[in-house]
């Protein structure tokens, strides 16, 4: 017994020391990852809602503190104006990683008036792409009846066929699916897991980044998402047919302004250049838009011009790699100034 003491001791230590690790790296996680908490709804304008009234902070790619509002969103606490848009899209439109007012929806808003109420209301979330926006249709026109319009971002047009009849399968909307209301109908032991969530961001990045792992650690399955050759048969065969339902069913739900916003991803090549990931269809899109009176805003050009110009490029922050990952401050920028030239018109 008197032999092991020393062992006893020494495991003690470490695991003191491993515990004293943890507790600091926890502490410093809430100023570097502590995202915002989850409440997934089946029916309504978005997949989910972010916990009214909370913060988050984000620092995986450049950094932000995001505030939701009272109804679950990342907007500032300002009222609506008489007249406003809605903007829905994925973490691009959220604006993850982006300091408040430099998202293309608050620089949009700051453009069309004074900035006491919000004329853009963004209702970005992160994994809600092009095809889930357009399922959630119904949702969006029930939530937010009184909005002149309806801004939808995506950074791809590489939804094939099967996909852009899949778009028009709606989810519904329930009013009564509030943020508000969700939370009250939480347990009580369901409130308190979402508390030590809160508590412990750490676990919750350990936990992300295990996902990752598996994720990456799974074999890559091949990809045609810019596949020419599978792109030329879409194109011979019946995409037109489907883009058109798709734009005309999207119309016959409204009579409001309707902007898609297109920013395509891009890579940075060996001789300097920069190259814009397309599969080909904006042709599609802008003429099959044009007929539905629906606006496609193409960044494209802009893209192009400011990198030719200035080398500026849309994505990635300082801290991570330029190019890659989600639009930055520029980009945003750009988005908004291109988005105002359609809404002044």
């Amino acid at each position: 017994m008197q032999r092991s003491k020393p062992y006893i001791k020494q495991i003690i230590q470490w695991c003191a020391a491993v515990a004293a690790s943890l507790f600091i790296m926890n502490l410093l996680s809430f100023a570097f990852y502590d995202p915002c908490q989850e409440l997934i709804r089946t029916q309504g304008s978005t997949t989910g809602f972010l916990l009214p009234g909370s913060k988050g902070v984000y620092g995986l790619e450049g950094y932000c503190i995001a505030n939701i509002d009272e109804n679950g969103y990342v907007n500032r606490d300002l009222p609506r104006a008489s007249s406003y848009y809605v903007v829905a899209g994925a973490s691009h439109t959220e604006g993850l990683f982006l300091p408040l007012k430099l998202r293309y929806s608050d620089r949009l808003n700051a453009m069309l008036g004074p900035d006491n109420e919000l004329r853009v209301y963004n209702i970005g979330r992160s994994g809600n792409f092009f095809s889930v926006v357009l399922q959630h249709l119904d949702g969006i026109l029930g939530e937010f009846p009184d909005a002149k319009g309806i801004i939808i971002e995506t950074d791809t047009l590489t939804y094939d066929t099967k996909a852009l009849y899949d778009s028009m399968s709606q989810t519904g909307y329930d009013p009564d699916e509030t943020a508000s209301e969700m939370y009250s109908a939480l347990s009580g032991r369901q409130k308190f897991s979402m508390q030590v969530k809160q508590y412990l961001p750490l676990v919750r990045e350990l936990h992300k980044q295990y996902l990752t792992y598996l994720n990456m650690s799974e074999e890559a399955a091949p990809s045609d998402i810019l596949n020419p050759d599978f792109w030329a048969q879409e194109y011979a065969g019946g995409y037109t047919d489907a883009l058109d339902s798709l734009m005309s069913f999207i119309r016959s739900k409204t009579d409001k302004q309707i902007i898609i916003l297109y920013h395509p991803a891009i890579s940075l090549e060996p001789d300097g250049s920069m190259k814009l990931l397309t599969n080909g269809a904006e042709p599609y899109y802008k003429e099959i838009c044009a007929k539905y009176n629906i606006d496609f805003v193409d960044m494209s050009d802009a893209y192009m011009k400011a990198y030719d110009e200035h080398h500026t490029v849309p994505y990635g922050f300082s801290n991570t790699t330029m190019g890659a990952g989600h639009t930055n401050r520029d980009a945003h920028r750009m988005i908004a100034e291109e988005l105002y030239k359609v809404i002044e018109k």
